[in-house]
């Protein structure tokens, strides 16, 4: 699979826009988020639980929240093979044995999708980010029409 960002740049923020979690988790959050893949960017502007603005880089004043990952990372999400939960966070919960603790780098292994940014509302927005993750995947994955 080969991700696009900006391919299907409109179908996402339209979906986002229907996912009624994602508006309910955003509902009091006026910043920007951006999703980073690879080199490819795009910046969405939300406010009151809706993208209003969306572009294919980071505007001069920068973003509140970034969410950034390889391709492949992007493309575990979007298959499945992985969850929003264990891209995120530091350690290895992907073990192909149990008899090896430390095979991929064990807990010093770190998130293959990295949130950055403000991390007071990336904190408050948790939950909204993964949402925003489960449409990204809906969207951009191996399935999505």
């Amino acid at each position: 699979m080969s991700l696009n960002l900006l391919a299907k740049q409109s179908d996402f923020v339209n979906a986002l826009n229907a996912s009624s979690e994602f508006i309910r988790e955003t509902r009091w959050f006026d910043g920007s988020i951006v999703i980073e893949v690879d080199k490819q960017r795009l910046w969405l502007k939300i406010y009151r639980g809706k993208v209003i603005d969306a572009m294919e880089m980071i505007p001069p004043f920068g973003a509140t929240i970034s969410i950034s990952g390889s391709a492949q990372a992007w493309e575990w999400l979007c298959s499945g093979e992985r969850t929003f939960s264990d891209l995120v966070t530091a350690g290895s919960r992907h073990l192909a044995s149990y008899d090896d603790p430390m095979s991929e780098g064990g807990g010093l292994r770190p998130p293959e999708i990295s949130i950055g940014g403000n991390g007071f509302e990336a904190g408050r927005i948790h939950i909204g980010l993964r949402d925003l993750c489960g449409v990204f995947a809906s969207v951009y994955g191996v399935h999505a029409v």
